[in-house]
């Protein structure tokens, strides 16, 4: 398994994410590609380290961590 270096710096609330914010979800890191609005949050298309894409919806009140390179 390919092991990046990330380095936390910092904890956002849903609405101050942005496109290429590297985010914790679950076990791994993620790249936001796009970000939509939706009725009670927002809905992510996100990429995995291998390229994998995925969409997701998040809630209003949730937080993620946000890492750089390190």
């Amino acid at each position: 398994m390919l092991t990046m270096d990330y380095r936390l710096v910092d904890v956002l609330n849903s609405d101050q994410l942005e496109v290429s914010d590297l985010i914790g979800l679950g076990d791994e890191v993620v790249k936001i590609n796009s970000i939509a609005p939706i009725k009670d949050g927002f809905s992510l298309e996100i990429e995995n380290e291998f390229g994998e894409k995925d969409i997701i919806e998040i809630g209003d009140d949730e937080q993620f961590e946000l890492f750089i390179f390190g």
